[in-house]
């Protein structure tokens, strides 16, 4: 039985999320339901593909995912069923599938055509679950709906290298638990483009020359305890996704502030790091 994951905005106070999961074991008694998160900042696009994209490939092949995040049929975004490196996604056609698909290609999409059968006007309970049921219990994407050749793009808050190949512009997209701000810019397409030269990273009126191994690294071990930490130690740092991030060392968001406050680098900052020509 395939495992069923749960990504959406719709935090724990309401009971959207306990009926999401009372309707898929109703409907499937023996699911094996994982929740991602339900914290997603409300109809957040980016956010929510950093998550899933950074998520998924660690569960099994064959898993589904569920998306419950901006999940309104509207004319302009179809919900949607696909197949990508070997999982299942069931979401809305509102861009967070482009930003899943930079890398890989879906092997099928879907735009789901019952909708008609919906019974509150809850996509999430209406339509995602049960195509979630079916494809657990090995039905095909063409029942639940047509093939679907097309999707919607979203390119701006895709990290762009400059013609000569001498920077790159990226954004942050992410602010993690910590406070930590997250680019769109990846270790891959740095070392691709960097080739090994020196670099300046700006973000926001800050500047990083050093890429950190990891975040204790910022610290000098050879000094006395008592003076090794100070307060806000900015880093440089790639996550452990790969992507460039910027942060303050063992930052506390609801006691000292964080990278994304206390540095200015909050939801589609921008950030750029220059090469030596």
């Amino acid at each position: 039985m395939s495992i069923i994951t749960l990504t959406t905005d719709f935090g724990m106070k309401d009971y959207f999320v306990a009926a999401i999961k009372g309707a898929i074991y109703s409907d499937l008694p023996e699911a094996n339901i994982v929740d991602i998160t339900h914290d997603i900042s409300p109809f957040n696009i980016t956010e929510t593909a950093y998550i899933i994209r950074n998520a998924y490939k660690h569960f099994p092949k064959g898993s589904i995912h569920i998306i419950g995040v901006d999940s309104e049929a509207t004319q302009e975004n179809k919900h949607i069923a696909l197949k990508l490196d070997g999982h299942y996604f069931i979401g809305t056609d509102n861009g967070i599938i482009s930003l899943l698909t930079e890398e890989i290609s879906p092997e099928k999409i879907v735009e789901i055509s019952i909708q008609n059968e919906t019974i509150t006007g809850f996509s999430v309970l209406d339509v995602f679950v049960k195509v979630a049921c079916h494809i657990s219990r090995g039905g095909s994407l063409d029942i639940i709906g047509k093939n679907c050749q097309h999707y919607k793009i979203i390119k701006e808050m895709q990290a762009v290298i400059s013609a000569d190949n001498n920077s790159i512009k990226g954004a942050i997209i992410y602010v993690d638990h910590y406070g930590n701000s997250i680019s769109n810019i990846s270790k891959k397409m740095m070392q691709s483009v960097g080739q090994g030269r020196a670099f300046e990273i700006r973000a926001g009126r800050h500047s990083f020359k050093t890429i950190q191994d990891k975040y204790s690294d910022i610290v000098d071990f050879t000094l006395p305890p008592e003076n090794r930490f100070k307060d806000g130690i900015q880093l440089a740092i790639f996550n452990a996704a790969d992507y460039l991030e910027i942060a303050l060392y063992r930052s506390i968001p609801i006691a000292g502030g964080s990278a994304s406050s206390l540095l200015g680098l909050d939801y589609h900052a921008s950030l750029t790091i220059n090469f030596e020509s």
